[in-house]
C-alpha cells in the first residue's frame, strides 16, 4: 500500500474541503427532534479539568472510578488551556511520566513512565518513533503500570494513549493561529459535521502547519500535518470510520551538551555542536478502518485495520568523547529507511447477568506487523569541535550525506495475540477484573556492512541472507478489584504482568537467543470525587519489576547476557478538578524510588538514568466571569522535579528544577463569531535546567522562556 504519495492526500484534502462547504447548506435543514442513537456520535473530550470515563485502561466504556488501575486524562480544556502541541506539554500534568528528547532529532520522542522508557499510542495503536501532533487530540489518557493485556507488547510502567477528534454530527468549524519566541508559527484548522440531511455521513478534517526555530543555534523544525476522517452510520447500531494522517517533517535537532565532571558543562544552552545543513527529513502516513456493531443493549462487536507508513532520512552528528574543551564527533546518514505496520484486530464485547453478577466481558484477537529495511552511511569519525567556540565547516556535509551506503539493516515483526477480560459488578460495590493474554511474536532481523562483508560490497540482500529468526511465546494475566464503598469514594488493588515491549537482541556466547524482557506489578490505591463529582483524585501505591533486562556479558565481550533487572517503587498523586464554579485545578505528585537491583557491571543498587525521585506539578485557572469580567480567564502553575542521574551508573547528575508557567485569555464575539485572544508564557523566570541526558555526551537542556499568543476563532 503506497500512502507517501502526495497525489491521494490532494484528493483527499479537495473532497473534504468541498463536502465540508456543502455540509453548511445540509446541516441547518436537519430534524432538530431527530433521536440520538445506541451508537452516540459525540466528542470523546468532556468539559473541564476532569474526566468521568477512559476506555484505554479496559478498551471497555468503564468509569474510572470502576476501575483497579491508575488512569489520568488529559483533557481537551487543559490541552487548549496550556497551548499544548506536543505530549510533553500534556504529560506534564500527569505524575510518574517525564519526556525524553532524543539529542538528534526535533522529531523524536521518548516518554518514560514510572521510571521505564515507553512508547505513545494514538486511539490504541502504538506510534512508531515519532512525535505525536496534537493537532487533532481529543484528548490523552495515561495508563500506569503494565498493558499487555490489552495492547501486547508494552513497556510495563506505563502507556500514553492519544485519543483523536472524531467527526461530530452537528456541524463546527475552528481556525487558530499561535506565534511565539524563536519564530515559532503553528496554524491549525478543525472542521466537523454532517454530509447529508439524515446525517448518516459525517466528516472532520484537522490541518496543522508548524514552522519554528529552536533555542539551540541552527536548529529548526518545520511540519505539515493533516488528519482527514470519514464516519457513516447506515444504522443506529452500525458505526464505520475511516481516518488518515500523513505528516512531511523537515528539522535538525540540538544534540545537547556534555557532561564535565558529575555536571553538565558550564556553556550556553543554545550551544550546536552538530554541523549546520545536516537537516532531516521525515514523511509519514497512518490510514485506519474501524467498526462497530451491535446486535442488541447486550453484545457488541468491534474491529479495525490499519496501515503506517515511514519514510525517513538521517543526517546528523554526536559527541561520543570529551578531550579538554574538545569534543569528539562521529556521524551517520540514512538516504533510506522505511518503516511500515500493518494493524488488525477484532473483539466481541458483552454486558449480561449471571452468578448474581453483571459482567462485561471481552474477548479479541490482534495481529501486528513491522518492518524495517534501511541503509546508513558514516558512523565514522567526524571533524572535533571545541565546545567552548564551536567552529563549523570542517566535514563537507554535502559528501557525507549524499556517500555510498556502507551498512544495510532488515527487521521483520509478526505479534500476535488473543485475549479475554471479565468485569464483574456484585451489589454495586464491588467491581472485579480478571483477565489475560497470551502472545506469539516472531522475529528476523539480519544486518551487513563492509567490515563483515570482508571488503566486499555490502547490501540489503546479505543483510537479509545472515539475519537470525526467534519466536517467543507468553501468557500475561491482570487481576484487580475495586470497592466502592460510597459513590464518591473507591479503593482497590491489582497485579499485573507483561511481556517486554520489544525484543531482547544480541546472543549469548553459546550463540542461544536471549529471553524477553518481563514484568510484573502490585498496586493498591484509593480513589475518590468531591463536590458533587467536579473534582477527582488518585492515590496509588506501586511495586514494579522488570526482569531480563540485556547486559553485556563482561567476560565474553561481544556477547550479551538477559539478567538485569530493575524495580520501581513508588506513591502517586493527581486530582483534577473544579473547586469552585470559578476556579479548576490540577495537580500531580510522584515519589518513584527506581533502583538495578541486578547488574553483572556493579550499578546493582544505583538509580535508573532520567528518574527523580520526587516530581509534581499545580496548575490553578481562575474564571473572572464571577467577578464581573466575563470572558476572561486567567491561570499559572508550577512544574518541579528532584535531582536525576544522567546515567545507569550514576557519574553524573541534573539538579532538581521548579519552574512556573502562566496564561490569560479572553473570549468574545465579532460580528458573532466566537473569538479567544490567549497568552501563554512558559518558564516565566527563564529558568536553565537539564530534565534529562541520552548519556554523558548528550545532556538535554530544557526551552528558555517561551511565549506563546494565540488567537482562536469558532465558527
Amino acid at each position: 500500500m503506497k500512502l507517501l504519495s502526495n497525489k491521494p492526500l490532494l484528493a483527499i484534502t479537495l473532497a473534504i474541503t468541498t463536502l465540508s462547504a456543502h455540509a453548511q447548506d445540509v446541516a441547518p435543514h436537519a430534524s432538530a427532534t431527530m433521536q440520538l442513537s445506541p451508537i452516540e456520535v459525540r466528542g470523546t473530550a468532556e468539559p473541564g479539568y476532569t474526566a468521568k470515563r477512559a476506555a484505554t485502561a479496559t478498551k471497555t466504556d468503564t468509569p474510572i472510578m470502576e476501575t483497579p488501575f491508575s488512569i489520568q486524562v488529559v483533557t481537551q480544556e487543559l490541552l487548549q488551556d496550556q497551548q499544548a502541541y506536543r505530549l510533553e506539554d500534556a504529560i506534564k500534568n500527569v505524575s510518574g511520566i517525564q519526556s525524553l528528547p532524543v539529542p538528534w532529532s526535533a522529531a523524536y520522542e521518548t516518554l518514560q513512565a514510572r521510571g521505564f522508557t515507553t512508547e505513545p499510542f494514538r486511539d490504541g495503536t502504538r506510534i512508531l518513533f515519532l512525535t505525536v501532533p496534537l493537532a487533532n487530540a481529543d484528548q490523552v489518557e495515561v495508563l500506569k503500570g503494565p498493558a499487555a493485556i490489552q495492547y501486547g507488547r508494552v513497556e510495563p510502567g506505563g502507556m500514553v494513549n492519544v485519543v483523536t477528534k472524531k467527526p461530530l454530527a452537528d456541524a463546527s468549524y475552528s481556525l487558530e493561529q499561535q506565534l511565539g519566541s524563536y519564530s515559532f508559527s503553528r496554524t491549525t484548522a478543525d472542521l466537523t459535521g454532517p454530509l447529508n440531511q439524515d446525517r448518516t455521513w459525517l466528516y472532520r478534517l484537522n490541518v496543522e502547519n508548524l514552522d519554528k526555530k529552536g533555542f539551540v543555534d541552527y536548529t529548526f523544525d518545520k511540519r505539515i500535518f493533516i488528519a482527514p476522517s470519514l464516519t457513516y452510520r447506515p444504522t443506529p447500531a452500525t458505526s464505520i470510520t475511516l481516518s488518515y494522517e500523513h505528516r512531511d517533517e523537515k528539522e535538525l535537532g540540538g544534540v545537547g551538551v556534555p557532561a564535565v565532571g558529575s555536571s553538565p558543562a558550564p556553556v550556553p544552552i543554545s550551544s550546536f555542536y552538530g554541523e549546520p545543513g545536516m537537516n532531516q527529513h521525515f514523511m509519514a502516513s497512518a490510514l485506519n478502518l474501524k467498526g462497530e456493531h451491535r446486535f442488541n443493549d447486550q453484545w457488541t462487536v468491534r474491529g479495525g485495520i490499519g496501515a503506517y507508513r515511514g519514510d525517513y532520512k538521517y543526517a546528523n552528528i554526536q559527541g561520543y568523547a570529551l578531550t579538554g574543551s574538545s569534543l569528539n564527533r562521529w556521524g551517520l546518514s540514512s538516504n533510506f529507511d522505511k518503516r511500515d505496520t500493518d494493524d488488525a484486530f477484532i473483539d466481541m464485547q458483552g454486558k449480561f447477568e449471571a452468578w448474581g453478577m453483571k459482567h462485561t466481558v471481552l474477548i479479541g484477537t490482534d495481529y501486528h506487523r513491522y518492518t524495517n529495511t534501511s541503509n546508513w552511511y558514516g558512523y565514522g569519525f567526524v571533524p572535533d569541535i571545541d565546545i567552548n567556540n564551536p567552529v563549523y565547516g570542517a566535514l563537507d556535509t554535502s559528501a557525507f550525506q549524499n556517500g555510498t551506503p556502507d551498512s544495510f539493516y532488515l527487521r521483520k515483526d509478526k505479534w500476535n495475540g488473543i485475549y479475554f477480560q471479565d468485569q464483574a459488578t456484585i451489589a454495586d460495590k464491588w467491581h472485579f477484573l480478571l483477565g489475560g493474554r497470551y502472545d506469539k511474536t516472531q522475529m528476523y532481523s539480519g544486518y551487513d556492512d563492509i567490515f563483515g562483508s570482508a571488503g566486499a560490497a555490502a547490501s540489503l540482500a546479505t543483510a537479509a541472507a545472515a539475519g537470525k529468526s526467534k519466536t517467543e511465546k507468553q501468557f500475561s494475566p491482570k487481576a484487580g478489584v475495586s470497592f466502592q464503598a460510597y459513590p464518591w469514594l473507591a479503593v482497590y488493588g491489582s497485579y499485573s504482568q507483561s511481556f517486554g515491549g520489544s525484543a531482547n537482541t544480541g546472543l549469548t556466547k553459546a550463540g542461544d537467543t536471549l529471553d524477553p524482557e518481563s514484568a510484573q506489578q502490585f498496586e493498591v490505591g484509593t480513589k475518590a470525587e468531591f463536590f458533587d463529582g467536579k473534582l477527582s483524585a488518585t492515590v496509588a501505591l506501586y511495586d514494579l519489576t522488570k526482569k531480563n533486562i540485556v547486559t553485556a556479558d563482561i567476560d565474553n565481550p561481544g556477547f550479551s547476557l538477559a539478567i538485569g533487572e530493575a524495580r520501581s517503587r513508588g506513591i502517586e498523586f493527581d486530582v483534577s478538578g473544579k473547586i469552585s464554579a470559578a476556579l479548576s485545578l490540577t495537580a500531580s505528585y510522584a515519589n518513584n524510588n527506581v533502583l538495578i537491583t541486578k547488574s553483572n557491571n556493579g550499578d546493582e543498587g544505583k538509580h535508573l538514568a532520567n528518574a527523580p525521585k520526587h516530581s509534581g506539578s499545580v496548575w490553578l485557572k481562575y474564571d473572572a466571569a464571577s467577578a464581573g469580567l466575563q470572558g476572561l480567564s486567567l491561570g499559572g502553575g508550577v512544574f518541579a522535579a528532584s535531582q536525576v542521574q544522567g546515567d545507569n551508573a550514576n557519574t553524573f547528575q541534573m539538579a532538581g528544577y521548579a519552574r512556573v508557567d502562566a496564561y490569560a485569555a479572553y473570549k468574545f464575539r465579532v460580528s458573532g463569531q466566537r473569538l479567544t485572544a490567549q497568552l501563554n508564557i512558559n518558564n516565566m523566570a527563564n529558568r536553565v535546567y537539564y530534565p534529562s541526558a541520552q548519556g554523558a555526551m548528550a545532556v538535554i537542556p530544557a526551552e528558555p522562556r517561551m511565549l506563546t499568543a494565540s488567537l482562536k476563532a469558532d465558527f
